[in-house]
């Protein structure tokens, strides 16, 4: 190889690495294709992101980081799928469990070493409670079930879905969650499992206050996150912790405010 020509490579080499260490100039970010008010709702005409707790949130986030968001709205199937191949670089809201650790990188977490997730750096601390017909039969003790005659349901690839089946209490079928509810009230399902304030938000809207209520113990206490591909936090991983330490230091900031503005009941 001529001097030339190693002069040459060694410039190439340098662009690349320099390439790589740039920034990104946006985060791109998968989240649900439906409705989950008051966390986030749809994509305005424009193609600007809707309103939710969760989107101004990270968006403060984003800000602090210095980083512009590129938001995507998939069926929650597909937002893991692209987190996974990379096509985005974070999805929300994900509750974690060690078989996700192969989706992409939550904060904190180390499959390697054991190091836990950070709870810190979580989104929002969340519940989902039992939604059952009023009068109903079927009763959960926190442990198993009982009076259960059609099963319940919850969102596909969901936690609560597979907390379901692992109990021997999920329905054969899977359905949107309005239809769900209205199943529920027609005492064609046995009970609904989602977020506690976005069930609130439906029963509201569907007008099923009076008909449908919570068990008293919740199938699941958990914290969201907003994990990022393996690819983006392979590639900047300050970026990655300083975009988690702004969510942190946002939730903290404006938990108060948020909870107000979007959490407390209307009723």
């Amino acid at each position: 190889m001529t001097k030339t020509h190693r002069t040459a490579l060694a410039i190439a080499l340098l662009t690349s690495a320099a390439a790589q260490a740039e920034p990104p100039a946006v985060l791109r970010i998968c989240y649900e294709n439906q409705d989950l008010m008051p966390f986030f709702a749809a994509v305005a005409d424009h193609g600007e992101p809707g309103h939710g707790l969760l989107l101004e949130l990270i968006q403060s986030a984003a800000q602090q980081a210095e980083l512009r968001i590129e938001f995507q709205r998939q069926p929650w199937k597909r937002c893991i799928l692209q987190l996974e191949q990379g096509q985005s670089d974070g999805i929300f809201a994900v509750i974690w469990q060690a078989s996700r650790d192969s989706w992409g990188q939550f904060p904190g977490r180390d499959p390697q070493t054991n190091a836990p997730v950070q709870p810190g750096y979580r989104l929002w601390q969340v519940d989902y409670p039992i939604i059952s017909r009023n009068g109903g039969t079927l009763a959960w003790n926190g442990t198993q079930f009982s009076g259960l005659k059609n099963g319940l349901s919850a969102p596909l690839g969901y936690i609560a879905n597979q907390r379901l089946e692992s109990l021997g209490a999920l329905a054969k079928s899977s359905y949107k969650v309005d239809v769900a509810l209205k199943m529920v009230a027609a005492d064609r399902l046995d009970g609904y499992v989602l977020e506690r304030q976005t069930a609130r938000t439906y029963l509201r809207k569907l007008g099923l206050q009076t008909q449908l209520g919570f068990l008293p113990e919740p199938l699941l206490k958990a914290d969201w996150y907003l994990p990022l591909s393996h690819q983006f936090y392979r590639d900047h991983p300050e970026l990655a912790q300083r975009f988690w330490q702004a969510l942190s230091d946002q939730r903290e900031l404006r938990a108060e405010e948020l909870t107000r503005r979007y959490l407390s009941d209307p009723d």
